[in-house]
C-alpha cells in the first residue's frame, strides 16, 4: 500500500476534527427560590369524606367523591368559557347537583357544613418538620389554589403553620381556576422570579401536568397513590410524602 495515501487520509481526518467545537458542558438548573404549594400536599382533604358520612351516613363516601368530581368539573368548565365564581360557590352548586344526583335530601344548613369543611382541615403529620427545613434554606413558599384566600388562611392559622408562608395566592386574584396559566402565572408576578426558580407542588396528577406545561419543575405529591395522568409529559419528582418537595428543593 503507498503510505502517501495514508498519509494524506490522516491529515484530512486531523483538519477535519479540528472544526469540531467540542459541545458545550450542559448547563446546572437554577436553584429552586421559591415554591408554590397547591393545597393538599399540606392540607388534609380526607375529613370532607368523613363529614359526609357524619351527616348522610352510608352514602357519604360515595356523595364526597362524586362531590369532588363535579367540583373540579364545574371549575373547568367556567374557566374554560371564560366565566368564574369563587370555590365556595361552585362548591355550594355542585354539591346540590351531586345529592340531587344520587337522591340525598341536603337542606341549606347540611350543604353550608360540607362547604365549611374545606375551612376546618388538619395539616398531614409530615408537614410541620418540612416546611421548617424549607425556610430555614430560606426558600419562599406560598399556596397557589383554586381555594379562595379566606380558607387558605384559616386552614393556616388552625394548625399554626401561617408564619411559614407568604400571603396565599388564591385564583380569585386572576378568577380563572388551575390549569389556567393565569393561576400558575400568579407566582411568578408574586416573587418577580422566573420560573426556572419556582417549583411547584401539586396534589392532583392534572396540577402536576398542568404546572410542568407551564414551565415550573414540579413535584407530585402523590398521597393517594392514585395512576398517573397518561399524557406525553410528567412531573420532575413524584413521591408519596412531602420528601419529595425536599429534594425538589434541594434541601435534605
Amino acid at each position: 500500500m503507498d503510505n502517501s495515501i495514508d498519509r494524506r487520509w490522516l491529515l484530512v481526518g486531523a483538519a477535519a476534527s479540528s472544526l469540531i467545537a467540542p459541545l458545550p458542558a450542559r448547563a446546572a438548573p437554577a436553584p429552586i427560590r421559591a415554591i408554590g404549594f397547591d393545597g393538599f400536599p399540606i392540607f388534609d382533604p380526607r375529613s370532607v369524606a368523613a363529614r359526609a358520612r357524619a351527616i348522610v351516613g352510608d352514602k357519604g363516601e360515595m356523595l364526597a367523591a362524586q362531590w369532588a368530581t363535579k367540583l373540579f368539573g364545574y371549575s373547568w368548565l367556567e374557566t374554560a368559557a371564560g366565566r368564574y365564581q369563587d370555590f365556595g360557590a361552585l362548591a355550594d352548586a355542585s354539591l346540590r347537583h351531586v345529592a340531587a344526583a344520587l337522591r340525598i335530601p341536603l337542606g341549606e344548613t347540611q350543604r353550608a357544613a360540607l362547604v365549611a369543611a374545606y375551612g376546618e382541615l388538619e395539616i398531614w403529620p409530615d408537614v410541620r418538620p418540612a416546611l421548617e427545613k424549607l425556610r430555614t434554606a430560606g426558600i419562599r413558599l406560598a399556596f397557589v389554589s383554586n381555594l379562595g384566600a379566606d380558607t387558605l388562611t384559616a386552614n393556616m392559622r388552625r394548625n399554626d403553620i401561617a408564619h411559614y408562608f407568604d400571603p396565599p395566592l388564591s385564583t380569585d386574584r386572576v378568577r380563572a381556576f388551575k390549569p389556567s396559566p393565569k393561576a400558575y402565572a400568579m407566582a411568578v408576578d408574586a416573587w418577580g422570579l422566573p420560573r426556572a426558580e419556582i417549583g411547584f407542588a401539586a396534589f392532583g396528577g392534572w396540577d402536576a401536568v398542568g404546572a410542568t406545561w407551564f414551565g415550573y419543575r414540579t413535584a407530585w405529591v402523590n398521597r393517594l397513590d392514585v395512576p398517573a395522568e397518561t399524557l406525553d409529559v410528567a412531573p420532575a419528582i413524584t413521591s408519596r410524602g412531602i420528601d419529595g418537595v425536599l429534594a425538589l428543593a434541594g434541601v435534605a
